[in-house]
């Protein structure tokens, strides 16, 4: 059996979903994911702290820490996947494949993932959600709002492609966009940083 038929989107979501547990461990008040402690945060709690750096005129620093954070947590998740999914991977061409389904079928409640393309020979890829956590459209800004959001994809890529990404946002909702896309690839220059 090839790699592709073993992970299938079903049975790579039946997979996923066995590792994938949350324990809620209500004696301590704790809960793991993976075995790890984690802390669960409101999706609020990313914008009630854009509001109050804003407020001390320091959002450009908040939303550089946000992208720094994202991509270190998504190098992480990027390692776990290219260590377990992705090492079985066997043949090259079921990749991609691979890739795509371990993506698109992870949840880690930052929107659903979509791979829209994906290309090895370049190491490039664009990906897009409908519902990112940090993108608020009841009061939409104008500007791209979701910096931990593509610092994970910049992390999460890099790890599974092998080669350090930088990516940014060409899409927003918050900017009224119908989706948040993403753009990642090797050695990406343009930035709206200026240092």
């Amino acid at each position: 059996m090839a790699a592709v038929d073993r992970y299938s989107a079903n049975s790579l979501r039946r997979l996923l979903g066995s590792v994938n547990s949350v324990t809620f461990k209500d004696e301590t008040g704790e809960v793991e994911y993976f075995g790890q402690k984690i802390v669960m945060l409101r999706r609020d709690a990313f914008q009630l702290l854009g509001e109050e750096l804003a407020k001390r005129h320091a959002s450009g620093t908040g939303n550089i820490i946000l992208g720094i954070v994202g991509r270190r947590v998504g190098t992480e998740e990027g390692k776990a996947l290219a260590s377990g999914v992705l090492e079985d991977a066997g043949d090259s061409r079921s990749l991609p494949t691979l890739i795509r389904n371990a993506v698109e079928e992870t949840n880690m409640g930052y929107g659903k993932i979509q791979v829209v393309e994906l290309d090895l020979s370049s190491k490039t890829a664009t990906l897009s959600t409908s519902n990112s956590f940090e993108a608020d459209t009841t009061t939409p800004s104008g500007e791209t709002a979701c910096f931990f959001l593509l610092g994970y994809l910049e992390g999460l890529f890099s790890e599974l492609l092998g080669t350090q990404l930088r990516g940014s946002e060409t899409l927003c909702r918050e900017k009224g966009d119908s989706a948040c896309v993403f753009q990642v690839e090797p050695n990406f220059q343009k930035t709206k940083w200026k240092i």
